[in-house]
């Protein structure tokens, strides 16, 4: 079983996303810039989760990089193709990523191959250092678009559950993905094999996976409307990441920067909007 590390999320602008997300109540890391043609900002929770606002800076890098094999860019590509921001990839925690790598490729679902990169962020000190990951992807052939990796940290993680983990909306962490398809049935031996977790339950509407105090979660469109109370995307043939939610340690607290947000069972949504283009859910820790 694996749990959740972080989500990508590809936006337009770094700016925009920075100001969407700071209007919620979120503190939002420093950007980074990568030598691959992205840069980012991040929100970190104190359950040593994240959220990966992510956008192209250098278009001809970024094509560069995709012409070499780099699954990453790849993906980030294709989601954004589908939709200018949304929600591209769920990456994982795991300790060995080639060893992840080599599972997926024995299923089926190995994409691409072992990424390894080297960034700076700062400690809790103030002080930057270099941190590293390495990356095992997989997807399903039928849902080319929606990838889950491994993420291995190497070196000095880059959330310590503790730095830029203040948030004045109360938010704790990602407790939960969402993904949408027609048939959730037809990916069941696909998130067993990405998320390491056997048993998943099962309803005619609904595939689950526990990773631990979090799920992961393939719904239909109706019962994503169902849970949400917004309209689902449109999976297609496969099946796409379509929101997540956030435990929060008081929803009225956290009604205060999302006045735009619709209560609904018992969820605070939060639609899409430019700067974040999935939905956001959050939800009280009780």
């Amino acid at each position: 079983m694996r749990p959740i590390d972080h989500l990508v999320l590809p936006v337009t602008a770094l700016a925009t996303a920075r100001e969407r997300l700071t209007e919620l109540g979120f503190e939002v890391s420093p950007d980074a810039r990568h030598p691959f043609g992205t840069g980012n900002a991040r929100v970190f929770f104190k359950n040593r989760t994240y959220l990966e606002p992510i956008a192209t800076l250098d278009q001809a890098v970024v094509d560069k990089g995709i012409a070499e094999g780099l699954v990453f860019l790849d993906q980030i590509e294709k989601a954004s193709a589908r939709a200018p921001e949304g929600f591209a990839m769920l990456a994982l925690k795991g300790d060995d990523a080639e060893e992840a790598l080599d599972a997926y490729r024995q299923k089926g679902f190995g994409v691409g191959e072992l990424f390894s990169f080297v960034g700076k962020a700062r400690s809790d000190a103030g002080e930057e250092s270099e941190y590293g990951v390495r990356l095992a992807f997989a997807a399903d052939p039928k849902a080319p678009e929606a990838a889950i990796f491994v993420c291995q940290p190497v070196g000095m993680s880059v959330n310590t559950g503790t730095h830029y983990c203040d948030h004045p909306n109360g938010s704790e962490g990602v407790v939960a993905v969402a993904a949408v398809a027609e048939n959730p049935a037809d990916f069941h031996v696909f998130l067993s094999a990405a998320t390491g977790q056997r048993e998943l339950r099962a309803t005619s509407f609904l595939v689950e996976a526990e990773l631990g105090s979090q799920r992961l979660l393939l719904m239909t469109p109706a019962g994503f409307e169902n849970r949400y109370g917004v309209t689902a995307p449109d999976p297609g043939d496969g099946f796409v990441f379509a929101a997540f939610e956030v435990l929060v340690d008081n929803l009225e607290k956290t009604r205060k920067f999302a006045p735009d947000g619709i209560r609904h069972a018992e969820r605070l949504i939060v639609p899409p909007a430019p700067g974040l283009g999935t939905v956001l859910a959050f939800v009280e820790n009780r």
